[in-house]
């Protein structure tokens, strides 16, 4: 019964475990919990297994691994008091220090004979002192935060390490180890493993029946998943000796087939039982049905479901060309900001207390923002699959309408290539005739000015046909490694003065060093465009930013201007050829900035808010 009941502890220790690192892998504390909760798991069992072979508790077989593990424990419950939750980790100073000081305490207690008082040894020169550390670092992570859950973590934390430290010190001295190294192994073990990891849960948006009804689960899952491998490990041991091995051997398929089978039938389970001890659980998978290919229809499906989930509270869907810039940078590297997630800093313009974005691979297409109501773990999980469920939808009919655009527009181009050709060649010839009539007239000043006018509205119309034939003909490009540093530097040396003379100010921020494969003079044609762009809509005094930056294997070059932005119905048209919203535009600069991106293999793509300015962002494959 007592090696059962501690094996039964051991499962419990690693469905938490797996509970709280399942529930966000990214998060350093999770991690750290996950370590910590897994070398309590191997001690527990470990002890079990020596009480199920005739062992005690105070017995040196337990005793000194056990004391090992426990210095191992004591390094990771310090950087865990210390990050927790979401803060920086410690000095590299004071984390090899305190694994020095652990590794010679282990080797110390492995070296020592064992006649000796090794345990008093270690006690008074490791453990109490390291115990007096955990309270002080413990208290100051009390003080650092007000919130009820990380004060529950934190205390629990500090009565583990304080109840160890006690049944090793006083037990032998009392004549009650075992005794003490009993409770210490169950009850204070059990409690660091529901409180610490339910307090770390409450944080991530879990509440108490999901967590529980998730544990539990769990726990039924590996207690048979152990039941039936000790029961296949007795029967085999009971068959003849000529096929015991054999069967020995095929022992170790059963808890392998079992974890398949569970994984199987988890869907099963959690709607048939799980679902019945939580009704949460049972609402989310109520609303688990595909969302519609179309996007429109997608949004509005999804924002009724997290409407339904969040139980009235504020909901909105943001595309990621409507989103801040410095909310739309922290998205990239955290799947969420806000309530229940790892903190950010700068604590960006939020327009909701939970920003979840929505991804289709790398690209970021937009997020939801939750505001108010019920926002816990389900409604969470509700606005991940939706999120990517629109994401998905989005960049599928995306590319659905490229191609279809594709198509129009190599029609549309071949069509206006031909008018072009048939109209630049009068075109030319009125010019010509314009400027000798200019000549050689003797009109008084105030009539040539119509011969100027005219002069002027050919040279624009010029112009026109001249931007039909350069989106018409194919890119031809001439690479070469070009470094984006000095590109972006040639481009505001020279445009610099000229945006300066329209009350402007340009401002170039290029980072680290970065190369691409390209055509460095098309790839200034582009920035010299958009520059322009963005000097046009800026009122007088403003600033453009042209700025680089690293991503991945990319790099992403910017412009960004703080002028009157472009209207959210208008940012699916602006790379669209022939539209325009100024009055003497033919609608054909961004059209041709997108096919010589995309002749790099990038792509062009525009961020903006109405009276905040717009950000045109150039993604291209490094080099």
């Amino acid at each position: 019964m007592t090696a059962a009941l501690l094996f039964g502890i051991a499962v419990l220790g690693a469905a938490y475990v797996g509970l709280v690192l399942r529930a966000a892998p990214h998060r350093r504390d999770n991690r750290l919990f996950a370590a910590i909760g897994g070398l309590d798991v191997a001690m527990v069992a470990w002890r079990g297994t020596v009480v199920a072979t005739g062992g005690a508790l105070d017995d040196t077989a337990v005793l000194l691994p056990c004391s090992i593990g426990s210095t191992a424990l004591f390094v990771l419950a310090v950087e865990f008091l210390w990050s927790f939750p979401g803060h920086a980790a410690p000095p590299r100073w004071i984390r090899s220090g305190l694994a020095t000081w652990a590794a010679a305490t282990s080797a110390i207690m492995a070296l020592t004979p064992r006649d000796l008082p090794w345990l008093a040894l270690v006690s008074w020169g490791f453990f109490i002192p390291g115990d007096l550390l955990i309270g002080v670092i413990g208290i100051r992570a009390w003080r650092r935060s007000a919130t009820p859950g990380v004060r529950i973590v934190v205390g629990a934390i500090l009565f583990r390490f304080g109840f160890g430290v006690l049944a090793y010190m006083f037990g032998e001295r009392l004549g009650q180890l075992g005794a003490l190294l009993w409770l210490e192994t169950t009850a204070a073990v059990l409690i660091s493993f529901v409180v610490i990891g339910h307090g770390i849960l409450r944080d991530q948006l879990f509440r108490v029946r999901g967590a529980l009804a998730e544990a539990v689960g769990a726990s039924l899952m590996g207690a048979l998943v152990i039941g039936a491998t000790a029961a296949a490990v007795h029967g085999a041991l009971r068959l003849p000796d000529d096929v015991r091995e054999v069967a020995l051997v095929a022992t170790g398929l059963v808890p392998l087939a079992l974890v398949a089978l569970g994984r199987a039938m988890y869907p099963r389970i959690e709607t048939r039982v799980l679902a019945g001890l939580d009704e949460r659980r049972a609402l989310r998978l109520e609303l688990s049905e595909p969302l519609p290919d179309d996007p429109a229809r997608a949004i509005t499906a999804a924002t009724d479901r997290l409407r339904a989930m969040t139980v009235g509270g504020g909901v909105r869907w943001w595309p990621s060309a409507e989103l801040a810039a410095p909310l739309y940078a922290a998205l990239a590297t955290h799947r969420e900001i806000g309530v229940g997630a790892e903190a950010i800093e700068p604590a960006t313009a939020m327009p909701g207390d939970l920003i979840i974005g929505g991804r289709a691979g790398a690209e970021l297409v937009g997020a939801w923002a939750l505001t108010g109501g019920v926002i816990d773990r389900d409604s969470l999980l509700v606005a991940r699959a939706t999120a990517t469920e629109i994401a998905r939808a989005v960049v599928q009919h995306r590319i659905i309408d490229e191609l279809e655009g594709a198509r129009r527009l190599a029609a549309l181009g071949q069509f206006a290539a031909a008018i072009a050709h048939d109209i630049r060649t009068p075109l030319t010839s009125v010019s010509m005739n314009l400027q000798i009539l200019r000549r050689q007239s003797a009109l008084p000043p105030d009539e040539m000015e119509y011969v100027d006018i005219a002069l002027g509205e050919v040279g624009r119309l010029d112009r026109a046909v001249g931007e039909i034939l350069a989106y018409a003909k194919p890119v031809q490009l001439d690479q070469s490694p070009v470094d984006v540093r000095e590109l972006l530097d040639d481009t505001a040396r020279i445009l610099a003065p000229i945006v300066l003379a329209r009350g402007v100010t340009l401002t170039c921020e290029h980072g680290d060093g970065a190369t691409i494969l390209g055509d460095a003079h098309r790839l200034r044609q582009v920035l010299t465009n958009l520059i322009d762009n963005a000097a046009a809509a800026s009122p007088a005094g403003a600033q453009v930013v042209l700025r680089a930056r690293r991503a991945d294997r990319e790099v992403v070059i910017e412009v960004e201007d703080h002028g009157r932005g472009i209207a959210a119905a208008d940012l699916d048209k602006v790379f669209e050829p022939f539209f325009t919203t100024r009055p003497d535009g033919t609608g054909l600069g961004l059209a041709i900035c997108q096919k010589l991106v995309r002749a790099h293999r990038g792509e062009l793509r525009v961020r903006s808010v109405i009276g905040a300015g717009s950000t045109f962002a150039i993604t291209l494959p490094s080099a």
